[in-house]
């Protein structure tokens, strides 16, 4: 996920998975409407789905480099 640092708002998203295009399509619609990583950080993502990625992402590649997504 592409955040602005002025007002944390989403403005790019990219996944490489299966049934990718359906998870996009959310963010995108969500994009569209102003969406914030608040925002969805406070969502769940849908389990046991490639959606969950979207939600809970809490490491930049500006702070940590090398920062690998972990977990199930």
């Amino acid at each position: 996920m592409l955040v602005t640092k002025a007002d944390n708002k989403v403005v790019g998203f990219h996944i490489l998975s299966p049934n990718a295009g359906e998870v996009t399509q959310g963010i995108g619609i969500a994009i569209k409407c102003g969406v914030t990583k608040d925002i969805v950080d406070s969502t769940i993502g849908i389990h046991p789905t490639v959606a969950e990625e979207a939600c809970g992402l809490d490491k930049t590649k500006e702070e940590f480099p090398d920062a690998k997504k972990t977990g199930c």
